[in-house]
Order: structure tokens, then sequence, then C-alpha cells
């Protein structure tokens, strides 16, 4: 018999890390012959045509663009981006054998308490960034059937916060590229020429999203301490050459203003950008103008920073990075990072920031580390972070195009790629999961034709209850979901029972039984609204579009 998996994903159509991410992994299951796959995509709308391409069994998770009730349903909850108020529906009609999901904390943690739990194995792969992890996250992964950590790094912060309470499989699954698709260009001083109209420009270059955790203002620092260096020690060829390449999002809600940057650090005339046209997909490498530019292919004002809506493909990310000769992964914190493996399959040596999965990438690919000035604990996540020591960038900069030679850069380009491919390939990634999903012993789970009911009770709660005393008991005996109680939400939830108060929204008040009455109620209320699903799983396909917007395979 097949194991059937279900992935929650972005949507495997889609070039956001995630959505890459779901592709190799589902495309290697379903060639395997050894899976039937299945996927939440939560960025896919029922009528969004690439779902017709998919070849194993896939579910949106966005409503269809004229349906307005759907939408206003969706807007309800800030987690049904995420894929929340359709996921027991997609797996009470999938029925899998294990649920997998790679995403960060917040995208999967709802799945922790779904009525379905004890019909799927449910494994997570937790993207740690930090150490100490929070202790709510902590809560989820030791209730995790599986959890698969995602680097050496991770493996160690997990294991040293909860010993051997969290089920952890024996191997980092890491992440990976494809080395034909990302790969160094032979003619590289050619391609610059094509995309600057210039040869021998000097190019450090970042690839990364345009938000607080990665380092843009300090980056633009270094990188003017790195180019007055050069001045004052007379190397003014390297100064003309040399030009720092941001390959990143603007604007952006809680990003950085990168115009305001640019001016104070005298950096305008030195910093190129990815404009991405929206009509013909050109892509152009230019110095910042603004938001959005006139595209010089098809003379249309549809140019713009690339982002999730207007992504660009690999090919065109591939010719990005042959653009540069050194590149810099400049962040407090990485889960992975993966730019760094992408650049070095590009054969672009690269400098990381000495801390969390950036630590590890660097050791294994050879990277230069990056000195921590210092670190500093986050009030948001309670977790330790590192900012890097800008004067040490800038050293490292210096040493480095000071030094550069023709051929010092082949034998390092020749050497980092080498390491890559050796470590970090989707090939690779992928036996890492097949390994683990060999490794699950479906048996030890009901199967989901039981036709033992989904009970609850109907039985008085007994007064004089201790608060802690009071939760557990509706969640064993009146919801009948003694695993509930140990879940982080319910943990959580008594918590703020015992505290009294709470702070949200900017008000602090109070939170007594009624509260947490109504909380409990919702978990009650979901599994009454499901149970009936699991046995007939069919109704769904009369009355729900996402489960049969998808055309039969032939």
């Amino acid at each position: 018999m097949k194991k059937k998996v279900f992935l929650c994903n972005e949507a495997s159509f889609l070039t956001s890390g995630y959505g890459i991410h779901g592709k190799e992994l589902l495309t290697r299951m379903h060639n395997s012959g050894k899976y039937e796959v299945a996927e939440l995509g939560c960025y896919a709308a029922a009528d969004d045509p690439r779902i017709q391409e998919i070849p194993w069994k896939f579910y949106p998770n966005l409503p269809r663009k004229d349906n307005a009730k759907g939408f206003a349903d969706y807007r309800a909850n800030p987690l049904n981006q995420y894929g929340l108020w359709r996921f027991n529906k997609c797996v009470a009609h999938f029925q899998p054998h294990i649920v997998f999901d790679v995403r960060d904390y917040w995208m999967y943690s709802y799945q922790e308490t779904s009525p379905f739990r004890k019909y799927f194995n449910w494994v997570i792969m937790p993207t740690v960034d930090s150490s100490p992890q929070q202790t709510e996250w902590l809560y989820t992964f030791c209730n995790a059937d599986l959890v698969v950590p995602y680097t050496k790094w991770a493996q160690y912060v997990l294991k040293s916060a909860c010993g051997d309470k969290i089920n952890m499989f024996e191997q980092p699954a890491l992440a990976g590229i494809n080395p034909n698709e990302y790969y160094p260009f032979g003619d590289k001083e050619d391609h610059k020429e094509r995309v600057f109209g210039k040869r021998n420009l000097l190019i450090t270059g970042l690839v990364l999203r345009n938000q607080r955790r990665k380092l843009i203002a300090d980056m633009l620092l270094a990188y003017k301490k790195y180019l007055n260096g050069l001045l004052i020690s007379g190397q003014n060829d390297l100064y003309e050459r040399s030009y720092l390449y941001l390959h990143t999002t603007y604007p952006e809600e809680s990003g950085w203003n990168l115009p305001s940057l640019l001016l104070e650090f005298g950096m305008m005339d030195k910093t190129y950008f990815t404009y991405s046209c929206k009509k013909c997909q050109n892509i152009i490498s230019s110095k910042f103008q603004n938001s959005v530019v006139r595209c010089p292919k098809c003379n249309d004002l549809a140019c713009s920073f690339p982002n999730p809506s207007n992504s660009i493909t690999t090919d065109k990310l591939n010719e990005i990075y042959n653009l540069f000769d050194f590149y810099v992964q400049y962040a407090i914190c990485e889960g992975f990072g993966f730019p760094q493996i992408e650049a070095a399959s590009c054969g672009i040596p690269f400098a990381s920031v000495n801390y969390s999965a950036m630590t590890e990438i660097c050791e294994n690919l050879g990277g230069i580390k990056i000195p921590v000035k210092r670190m500093f604990r986050e009030m948001e996540t309670n977790a330790d972070r590192a900012y890097p020591d800008i004067d040490g960038t800038a050293k490292i900069l210096y040493d480095y195009f000071t030094k550069l030679t023709p051929e010092s850069f082949k034998a390092q380009s020749e050497q980092v790629r080498s390491k890559c491919i050796k470590e970090y390939t989707w090939d690779k990634v992928y036996e890492i999961w097949d390994k683990c999903f060999d490794s699950i012993d479906i048996t030890t789970k009901k199967p989901w034709n039981s036709s033992e009911q989904d009970t609850t009770g109907n039985e008085a709660v007994p007064k004089n209850l201790s608060r802690y005393e009071f939760i557990k008991y509706v969640c064993d005996v009146i919801i009948n979901e003694p695993n509930l109680f140990y879940s982080a939400h319910v943990q959580n939830l008594l918590k703020d029972f015992h505290s009294g108060l709470v702070a949200k929204n900017g008000t602090i008040t109070g939170y007594g039984q009624k509260e947490v009455i109504e909380i409990l109620e919702l978990h009650l209320s979901s599994k009454v609204a499901n149970r009936d699903l699991r046995l007939n799983p069919l109704l769904l396909e009369e009355k729900e579009d996402y489960i049969t917007c998808q055309k039969p395979k032939e």
C-alpha cells in the first residue's frame, strides 16, 4: 500500500522559497511511485489555471476571484492565509497517513489541534533560526509525531531545550539546489557588459527580502566603509569598479526606506537593484530610479522591484547571481538562508554572519565568517539575535577584493561550487525525507475508515475545580481529546487563566472562566463540525469548489 502524504505549502508553482521547497519534494515523491501525494496551496486560488498542470491532488486555499462571500470568510481570521479554514476539510477528503509542513511556526501551529490528529502522523520541520526557542513553540514540537531538524544547528538547539521529549528524526533534512539551474557562466565579463554596459566591474551581491531582520542599512554602511578604505589606501581603480547589488523588494510595509538610506550613506550611485516588468517579464539591473519605472523593452510603465506577486524565474535569478563576484548573507539570524547555497552553486565565494544556520553553511562550504559585534535579546521572540561587526565586514570586503585575481577567483569559484553540489542538492534532501517517511509506522494511527465514533461528552463540569483541573476536565471529558490539553494553544490558555489578565490590542483586560470557555467551545465545535466528514468525504465534493476544481488526470 502506498503511503498517502499531504503537504501544506504556499503553492508548488510559486517561485517563493517554500513554494520551491514543496515543488522539489512533491515532484520526487510523485515520480518515485512510492507515495500518493496531495498539496494544500495556500496562495493558490480555485480558478488559477496553473492548478491543472499539477500531476498530484491539489487543494487551493484562496477563493475564486468572483467569490465575495468566500473572501469575506477568508479575511475573518488572519490564520486563514496559512490554510486554517480549509485544512481539516482537505485532510478529511484526502485522508492521509502523513501530514508534513516545512514552513514557519505560525503558519502551521493550528494543525497541532486538528480533531483528526489521531488519524495522521504530523511531521514538521521547524525553521529554527535562533536560541532560545519560545516556550509555546517547544510545546508544539514536543507534541508533533516527528520533528525533522532543518540543520545540525537546529538539532542542537532543540535537543538542548527539550532533550528526548521531542521525537526527532536522526538526520537534518537541509535544503538544496539543482546544479543545472544554478551554475556559473563561462562568459562572466561578457555577461556584465550585456547588463551594465561595461566589463571588469567588481560586484558584491545580496539576495534578500526587505525586512527588519535583513540588515540592509548596516550593509550599506559597511560597504561605504569599504569604499572609503579603498580611497584612503589609494586604490582608486578598485573604487571606480566596485558596486553593491541588492536584489530585494521595495516598497515593503515594514521594510527599509531604501532611497532614504542610499542618500544618507552616499550610495545612490554605487548600488544596483533588480527591476522586473510585469508586462513582458523583462529584467533590468539599474541604480535606484523609483518604485516603478518604464520598461526599456516594451516601453510600458510596468517595471518594479520583484516581489511575491511579481516574482522572477529561476533562470533569471541565476543570471543575477552571475553578475556577482562576492556574496554576503547579512541578517540577525537565519533558519537556513537559501541564497548562500544558490550563490555557491553559481561559483560565487561568500561571507555570512557567524550565527545560527549561517555558521553551519559557512563551515560546510568554506565561506568567510563575519564576526558578531554583539548579541541582543529580541523582545518579540525572546530569542538571541546577532549584530555583525560592520568594520569587520568592511575589512572582509577590502581584503577579498584587494587580493582578487582572475586565477584566485577561478580557484575559489570551482571549490565553492564543488562543495555545494556535494552537500546541498534537492536529490540529497529528498533521500533524507524518503528515509523519514519510510521510518513512520502508519499502523500506530487509527484508520480513517474506523467505525469508532468521534464522541463528545455532555456531562456537567464538577464544581470547585482548580483552573488546571477545569481545563483538563473539559479537554478529557467534554471534548474527549485528552492530548488537546498538552497542546501549546491550551497550555497558553491555562497560563492566561492563571494570570487573570492579558495584554492584547493595546489594552489590558481580565481573563476568566468565561473567556476560557469561549475558546474551548471553538475546539468542541470544530470536532463536531468535522467528524461526519471523515466517514463521508464525498459530501465535500458536492459543495466545495476547492475540492473539485482540479480536473481528474487521465
